[in-house]
C-alpha cells in the first residue's frame, strides 16, 4: 500500500495548467489567471519515525507577471506510528513585495520518544538500538511560527540571493525518570520560548532547483536569540554550507554536500540537533544528515557532516499517461559533533553511513527511497519520504 501512496503523490503534486478566466476588458493568458487546486493522501516510511499516514494539499494562485504563481498554499496533516505529529500551514508570495519573496509557516509538531542521547560525538555508548527504551527517550511538543523576506538584490537572474526573517517556537519538555535526559538536566529541561532573528545569503548557480545536473549553491546563515526576540535562551548559530553538482555524462551526476553548523552562548539541548539556512538538517544521524544511524544520535554545539552522491538517470517512463524519471543512488554520508566538557574523540573519529536508493521524479516532485546501513554498529535503516537530500 506504500508505494501505490507515494506514486499518487508525484503523479497528482505537479501543477496543472491553470484555467484561463478573463475579467472583462482585461484578457489574460492561461499563464496570468487562475488557479490550481490539489488535495492528496500521503504515506511514507522512515526508520526513525515508522509509517506516517495523513494528507498534503496546495492552492496555488496566479496573476499577471507573477512567476511561478502569485500565490502558493500548502498544508500538511501527519501522524506516525511511533507518536510524531507533524501539521503546518505554509504561504508562498514569490513576488509579493515588489522582487521580494515572503515565505511563512504555521506549524505544530509533536514527539513521543524523541531522541536523546546526551551531547558530544562519543555520547551513550551503552546504546544498542532499542529506540524505545526510555533511557534514551522524552516527550516533545513544539508549536511555533517563522517568516522570511527572500530576495535578489542585483536582478532577477543574479545568483545572489539574500534574506532576513524571525522564527518563534515554544517547546515543551517531559522527562522519563529513568532517562539520561532526567538524569543530566541540562540547560533547556525547563523547556521555553525560542525566538531568533534569521539572516543569510546564497550563491545560487543550479541548472535546477529541485533536480539539479550541474551548478551549485553557497550558503551563509545566521540565527540569534535573545530577550530583544523574545527568548528565554541566549544564543546565536552560524551555518555554512556548500552544495556542488558535477555532470559525469548524459545519466551521471555527482552531487556533493558539505555542511558546518556552530552554536554560541547559553544553547538549550533541544537546539544541539539543529542547523540554520534556508533547509534545515537534523544530526548527527537520521534522513537529512547521515543516513543509516538512529535520528540525532550525535548531537551538540558544533557539527560538520559532508553527503556524497552517485546519482543515475535510468530511464523515463509512462505512467497513467504521466511522464516519469527513474533514478538510482549510490550515497556515503560521514558526520561528528563537538561539544564543550566532554569527550569528543579525535579528529578522524567520524560517523559513517553507505548505502543506496531509488528516485521517482515528476516535474518538480521527487519520491527518495534509501537504504542505508551504518558501518560502525552494521545497523540498518530505510528512508522513504519526499525531495533529494539536498
Amino acid at each position: 500500500m506504500l508505494l501505490p501512496a507515494v506514486l499518487l503523490v508525484v503523479l497528482g503534486a505537479a501543477p496543472v495548467k491553470p484555467p484561463s478566466r478573463p475579467a472583462p476588458g482585461l484578457p489574460q493568458t492561461k499563464a496570468d489567471s487562475g488557479s490550481d487546486i490539489i488535495a492528496l493522501p500521503m504515506m511514507t516510511f522512515s526508520s526513525d519515525h515508522g509509517i506516517s499516514y495523513g494528507a498534503v494539499g496546495g492552492i496555488y494562485l496566479y496573476g499577471p507577471g507573477k512567476t511561478p504563481y502569485a500565490h502558493g498554499i500548502g498544508a500538511q496533516v501527519l501522524f506516525s506510528s511511533r507518536g510524531v505529529q507533524s501539521h503546518y500551514v505554509r504561504y508562498d508570495g514569490p513576488r509579493l513585495i515588489g522582487p521580494l519573496r515572503l515565505e511563512a509557516g504555521l506549524e505544530y509538531r509533536r514527539e513521543l520518544k524523541s531522541p536523546f542521547f546526551g551531547a558530544g560525538n562519543l555520547s551513550a555508548p551503552d546504546f544498542r538500538g532499542d529506540l524505545d527504551n526510555e533511557r534514551y527517550t522524552f516527550d516533545k511538543g513544539a508549536p511555533g511560527g517563522w517568516f522570511r523576506l527572500r530576495g535578489r538584490p542585483f536582478g532577477p537572474t543574479h545568483p545572489l540571493q539574500s534574506y532576513v526573517g524571525y522564527a518563534l517556537r515554544y517547546t515543551s519538555v517531559d522527562t522519563y525518570d529513568a532517562s539520561m535526559l532526567h538524569q543530566q538536566r541540562p540547560l533547556g529541561i525547563e523547556g521555553g520560548m525560542t525566538g531568533q532573528l534569521l539572516v543569510g545569503a546564497l550563491w545560487d548557480t543550479r541548472d535546477d532547483e529541485t533536480d539539479p545536473l550541474e551548478g551549485g549553491v553557497e550558503e551563509i546563515a545566521l540565527r540569534v536569540s535573545g530577550m530583544a526576540t523574545g527568548s528565554r535562551y541566549q544564543y546565536a548559530g552560524i551555518t555554512l554550507s556548500e552544495r556542488r553538482y558535477l555532470k559525469l555524462s548524459s545519466r551521471l551526476t555527482l552531487a556533493q554536500r558539505l555542511t558546518l553548523d556552530m552554536l554560541f552562548g547559553e544553547v538549550p539541548f533541544f537546539e544541539w540537533s539543529n542547523t540554520g539556512g534556508v533547509n534545515v538538517s537534523e544530526g548527527i544521524g537520521g534522513m537529512s544528515s547521515v543516513r543509516g544511524i538512529e535520528r540525532n544520535r550525535f548531537s551538540g554545539n558544533v557539527k560538520a557532516f559532508s553527503n556524497t552522491e552517485l546519482r543515475y538517470h535510468a530511464a523515463n517512463l509512462q505512467v497513467f499517461g504521466k511522464s516519469m524519471k527513474v533514478g538510482a543512488v549510490m550515497f556515503l554520508d560521514l558526520g561528528r559533533v563537538w561539544h564543550p566538557g566532554v569527550p569528543d574523540g579525535k579528529w578522524h573519529e567520524w560517523h559513517p553511513g553507505i548505502g543506496g536508493g531509488l528516485r521517482l521524479m515528476r516535474r518538480a516532485a521527487v519520491v527518495r527511497m534509501d537504504y542505508a546501513r551504518s558501518t560502525e554498529t552494521g545497523r540498518q535503516r530505510v528512508y522513504i519520504t519526499f525531495g533529494h537530500m539536498f
